[in-house]
């Protein structure tokens, strides 16, 4: 009952909040790096909307020797209000992450001679869906950080776990 009464309120407050100031062009776009498990961890690109929508986009990516990572995550914002220099939003998340590793299988017969050599990919990959809600709080006159508290389902485990994110972006 409780949860139901959370939901209400948070509809609500989506439903009657707008953003308090007029679009500024000045912090509506930011390149940075941000960290989390439901948006994903890495280069982000972020831009808000004069509709008080938004959408932040995290990318990385690597390959080192036989082993290769890839991050990639995206977040819907709701700006709830905007009073020039803070901005509280909420936000729904997805992302999505993939280890590869070669690995060498070796099989040996009783007296400890090789006998066969098999290569293969170990690949492990998992998924994130999070809803929640952040600020973000200036950094000088062209900087920004945001944090974030964001309800995160993981779906290797199939738990939901309350994650923090952090995002810093610089302003154009």
């Amino acid at each position: 009952m409780r949860s139901f009464a959370l939901i209400v309120l948070a509809c609500a407050l989506v439903r009657s909040a707008h953003a308090q100031i007029p679009f500024d062009t000045s912090r509506n776009q930011g390149v940075g790096a941000t960290v989390g498990l439901a948006s994903g961890t890495g280069i982000s690109y972020q831009e808000i909307l004069p509709s008080a929508l938004g959408y932040r986009a995290v990318v990385l990516a690597w390959k080192k020797g036989d082993g290769s990572f890839v991050d990639v995550g995206i977040s819907g914002l709701r700006v709830l209000s905007d009073d020039g220099r803070r901005r509280v939003y909420l936000l729904g998340s997805i992302g999505w992450w993939r280890r590869s590793e070669e690995e060498t299988e070796l099989e040996f017969d009783e007296d400890g001679n090789l006998i066969s050599e098999r290569v293969f990919d170990d690949i492990d990959d998992s998924g994130a869906l999070g809803l929640g809600a952040g600020v973000e709080l200036p950094l000088g006159t062209s900087a920004s950080a945001s944090l974030e508290g964001v309800f995160t389902y993981w779906t290797d485990s199939g738990d939901l776990i309350p994650a923090p994110q952090v995002s810093i972006h610089w302003l154009f």
